[in-house]
């Protein structure tokens, strides 16, 4: 039954992530690894005392000890809803999507008294959006996808009883796929496409966790930033000769070119603080802060094309202007133990959006968030349990005014209300 169990876990890990939707620390970023600690706000860098410490803090592993394997799977569905209205009133509902993100994690110490090891697999980075084709957005954005799977092999030492420390090496795989239609005035209009892909990219976190005792403990994370390099396409579709006549200009009502680009996701910093004042209650308070500054513009390069005149309409609004700063988020949480089976939870976070009014656009309609979670923990056995978390996610309502989307005479100025929907389920093992 051992073997069954871990080899399931074991395919689990390696499932890539097809659907994601930001629902994190603002931007893109997810946080969706774990419903125990979803169930808390996400408030866990300081607890990260169940598999999931190899995403939350992988000092944290020293601390299952009980048993030789820990393992957990689950997955996330994410139901986000977006409404634009325009400055005269009227409505756009944007495209309705159900998003799947599942996660695995498997922890052992191999039978080494003061060092544990941790791998995982989930997506900590994703985009979903849909924009109707004839909408408001159409020159701007329609449909995007940012698809990440991101893997996890964390380890950590047991300094003393009160301090131990853990490190991770993170493998990013990423997917973009973007759709939007091109404008030919005169004529119908075009398709654009871009899609690109980057095969493995490498970031590590640094993480501590102090005991001062048993009510007390602190959890410090540090994660790098990682350098992303996007290879693929780009595809022109149904061209004519109306406007500029990019039938005569690309030589035929279709075309693509090889495209590249890069991109970086941010360094961050969280701290939290985990006080139990007995068995059964547990709070705790994280912030973080990320460094989204480093998203500055989005540059296409076309290496393969040469045709100084094919290349000023691919560069046309190249690079994009992004000028995104630095965000905060905080969360708060807490766990009553009912009895030895059943557990409630509650929890809070704020997110704040680092995207600035300028460089707004429909392709990530972002917002500074609020949002509350409650979750639940039953135990069927010492060694099986599940756990389920909801979150809300509220948006603050964005009025826009900028000029994206001015180059080909569309408009996005006008107010966006989002909400988000997270349902979670972890299903835990000890070996």
């Amino acid at each position: 039954m051992r073997k069954i169990i871990f080899v399931w876990i074991c395919l689990f890990a390696v499932i890539p992530t097809r659907n994601a939707f930001s629902a994190g620390s603002g931007a893109y970023r997810l946080e969706v690894p774990d419903a125990e600690a979803m169930g808390m706000g996400a408030a866990f860098v300081a607890q990260a005392d169940n598999p999931s410490a190899v995403y939350y803090n992988p000092a944290g592993l020293t601390q299952l000890k009980e048993s030789r394997f820990y393992a957990s799977m689950g997955t996330a569905v994410v139901q986000p809803f977006c409404t634009y209205t325009d400055n005269a009133g009227n409505e756009t509902q944007r495209r309705k999507q159900i998003f799947n993100i599942p996660q695995g994690f498997f922890v052992s110490d191999f039978g080494l008294e003061n060092f544990s090891f941790g791998i995982g697999a989930t997506s900590f980075w994703g985009l979903g959006t849909y924009w109707a084709q004839d909408s408001f957005s159409k020159y701007v954005a329609t449909k995007s996808d940012l698809i990440t799977q991101d893997g996890m092999l964390s380890g950590a030492y047991k300094i003393n009883d009160n301090l131990s420390i853990g490190a991770s090496a993170d493998i990013v795989k990423s997917l973009a796929n973007k759709k939007k239609k091109l404008l030919q005035l005169g004529g119908s209009d075009g398709d654009f496409q871009l899609k690109g892909r980057d095969n493995g990219s490498w970031g590590w976190r640094l993480s501590t966790l102090y005991k001062l005792n048993e009510k007390h403990s602190f959890g410090l994370m540090y994660r790098s930033p990682v350098n992303l390099k996007y290879k693929g396409k780009v595809y022109l579709n149904d061209l004519n000769a109306a406007g500029l006549n990019y039938l005569a200009i690309f030589g035929a009502p279709s075309y693509e070119t090889e495209v590249t680009s890069d991109s970086q996701l941010p360094q961050s910093f969280v701290v939290g603080y985990c006080f139990k004042p007995d068995e059964r209650w547990r709070f705790e308070l994280d912030m973080e802060w990320m460094d989204w500054s480093s998203v500055q513009e989005e540059k296409l390069n076309y290496p393969s094309e040469a045709n100084p005149f094919r290349l000023m309409v691919l560069n046309t609004g190249n690079p994009v202007p992004k000028d995104w700063h630095g965000a905060f988020s905080y969360s708060l949480g807490t766990q009553f133990k009912v009895n030895d089976r059943w557990k409630l939870r509650a929890g809070y976070f704020f997110h704040q959006t680092p995207i600035p009014e300028a460089n707004f656009e429909t392709a990530l309609p972002d917002s500074t968030s609020n949002s509350v979670t409650v979750g639940t923990g039953y135990s069927f056995t010492k060694n099986i349990g599940i756990d389920f978390a909801y979150a809300a996610m509220f948006y603050n309502r964005r009025d826009i005014d900028n000029d994206i989307g001015a180059g080909s005479g569309a408009s996005i100025d006008g107010k966006y209300e989002s909400f988000n929907s997270i349902y979670m389920v972890t299903l835990n093992f000890k070996l």
